[in-house]
């Protein structure tokens, strides 16, 4: 294929879940779907579920297990199984295949595709502390584990890896990746931004927390709800937690002898760029993160973010100074985190305004660039040039 035909790229994103998503992985993939349609890719999606323009369905099975079945259906994802024969059709019609979760299909997928000779990538979206702290597992023998056994059948296997922050392709390369990883960010869509908004009714004389994600153990719902407690303005603060998962009613139940009731639960998407730009503080207490888009969406709209320090999360390179990172699992620093910022909110409303700088070098538009320029050496087999190029995406030359 010649450089001047990228603009008609065919590309194929194999992803066990698409439609609907709520997992960051999962959001992610259907947002650079959706953008590089926009901008003209023709882009197919190999995935489980519905049938849908532009989708080629396989079919999916959860774990033989009843408690992790459980976990994954309110968790909302299901493992994919690699049809062979629907598979061989779309990728020989295909420029690049781009494989996003390291689980059976996109072993299958890697496989197939080396076999062809297409150009494959993958993206690093799962770390193994996600799969294992939701299980109630904590080991870091089994940890290591994982990550090399990731590394083994996908990573290595691919031309590169698309990792969403330097902590995520310092892991990878810690467990024996080998090949080139660029860091390209997850990006934030335009709608993310400061807008006219106006608060729901009874939230006026409060301190609004906001906080989006998964109700799942590896974001640490608890650590807010029990800083929130120890808060000497426990009575001027309203909690919003924006999401869904297995942990709703263990949630609820916590939040239930809180000062202020807290509100709780799956919110649209005008909801969500609603309590972004209406909110005071947005806090961040996720354990386990290879990038937040949440935290970056939060940014976006000038919504100031205190975050984890979380040795695990990549999440902390966004806090401005220290005065908007708390020690992970440590709820009594997070409370006197948060009543340092009740009692000084001039300075959230300047950190909300560099907050705001500081998205704009995230843009989903800018990663879309960096990855059609990394598809563009991938496809001509520029490989000395992978090996050759700074791996640091924001010092990387697009094509």
């Amino acid at each position: 294929m010649k450089k001047t035909d990228y603009n008609s790229l065919k590309i194929v994103m194999v992803t066990d879940v698409f439609g609907g998503a709520w997992g960051g992985g999962m959001v992610s993939t259907e947002r650079f779907v959706q953008v590089f349609r926009e901008q003209g890719y023709d882009v197919t999606v190999l995935s489980t579920g519905a049938p849908a323009a532009g989708k080629v369905v396989v079919p999916g099975y959860y774990f033989p297990v009843p408690a992790i079945k459980r976990i994954m259906m309110k968790n909302g994802f299901i493992f994919a199984i690699p049809k062979k024969d629907i598979l061989t059709k779309i990728f020989e019609e295909s420029d690049i295949i781009h494989v996003q979760f390291p689980f059976l299909l996109g072993y299958g997928a890697v496989r197939l595709a080396r076999k062809l000779g297409k150009p494959v990538i993958a993206s690093f979206h799962v770390q193994p502390e996600n799969i294992l702290y939701n299980i109630g597992i904590r080991n870091a023998a089994l940890t290591g584990m994982l990550y090399r056994f990731f590394n083994r059948i996908l990573y290595n296997r691919s031309a590169a890896v698309i990792c969403p922050s330097r902590f995520a392709r310092n892991e990878l390369e810690k467990h024996g990746l080998h090949v080139p990883g660029f860091v390209v960010s997850n990006g934030i869509l335009p709608r993310f931004r400061p807008v006219d908004a106006v608060r729901k009714a009874g939230y006026d004389n409060f301190f609004i927390i906001y906080t989006v994600g998964r109700l799942a153990r590896d974001k640490r719902h608890d650590i807010i709800i029990d800083a929130i407690k120890q808060s000497r303005y426990s009575e001027r603060i309203k909690l919003v937690i924006a999401g869904r998962g297995p942990l709703e009613d263990e949630i609820k139940d916590r939040t239930a002898d809180l000062p202020v009731r807290a509100d709780i639960g799956y919110v649209s998407d005008d909801e969500l760029l609603e309590n972004y730009n209406t909110a005071d503080l947005y806090v961040h207490a996720s354990e386990v993160e290879l990038e937040s888009m949440t935290v970056l969406e939060a940014m976006a709209c000038g919504l100031p973010a205190l975050i984890s320090d979380s040795r695990t999360s990549a999440a902390k390179q966004f806090a401005l100074d220290e005065r908007f990172l708390f020690r992970s699992d440590d709820s009594r620093d997070l409370a006197l985190k948060i009543d340092y910022l009740v009692e000084n909110r001039y300075e959230l409303e300047k950190a909300g305004r560099q907050y705001r700088e500081k998205a704009g070098q995230y843009s989903i538009e800018r990663s879309c660039q960096r990855l059609i320029s990394i598809y563009s050496m991938v496809i001509e087999g520029r490989q000395e040039e992978l090996l050759r190029v700074d791996i640091d995406a924001d010092a990387m030359v697009l094509h």
